[in-house]
């Protein structure tokens, strides 16, 4: 064997060149949808019985929250429902106060009380006061239009 005479595998290294980027983004991805999941059935990040969220009045942009949280009432009589649509309850204000948590109904697993002049436009409205129930989802994307949880926004959780 003469010095400098060494084979090169070019084909393995192109290979490498190509599928590379591809498994660190796979990576990435599952890393990124393990912490999330991870984030998300911490207890400590969960809304608390006693949170608040509070709508200040024309203080959020109102175009930017394009977003309708359906909710259920629960009645005597069964559920009937009502919205909360952000860039409606901006214009006057209005605050949501967590009352209870059940974990046997995900899709209504957060208890609230609602007050405020309204809470969307139309039939949907929740006007004045009103005992609704919302997702853990749902929940989080009006504290989130709203500025996260509690009278003073800082962290949005």
């Amino acid at each position: 064997m003469q010095l400098g005479d060494h084979e090169h595998n070019d084909g393995h290294d192109a290979k490498w060149v190509a599928v590379g980027p591809a498994v660190l983004a796979v990576s990435v991805m599952l890393i990124s949808c393990i912490i999330t999941f991870l984030l998300m059935n911490l207890e400590a990040l969960r809304p608390k019985v006693g949170d608040m969220v509070v709508f200040r009045p024309n203080t959020q942009e109102q175009d930017v929250w394009q977003i309708q949280v359906p909710t259920y009432q629960p009645t005597a009589a069964g559920q009937t429902s009502c919205t909360m649509d952000p860039a409606v309850i901006v214009r006057q204000g209005g605050s949501l106060v967590v009352e209870a948590r059940d974990d046997t109904t995900p899709e209504a697993q957060y208890r609230l009380h609602w007050a405020g002049p309204h809470s969307a436009n139309g039939a949907g409205d929740c006007a004045g006061s009103a005992d609704i129930a919302v997702s853990r989802v749902d929940l989080q994307k009006l504290a989130n239009a709203a500025g996260g949880f509690g009278l003073e926004h800082g962290i949005v959780r």
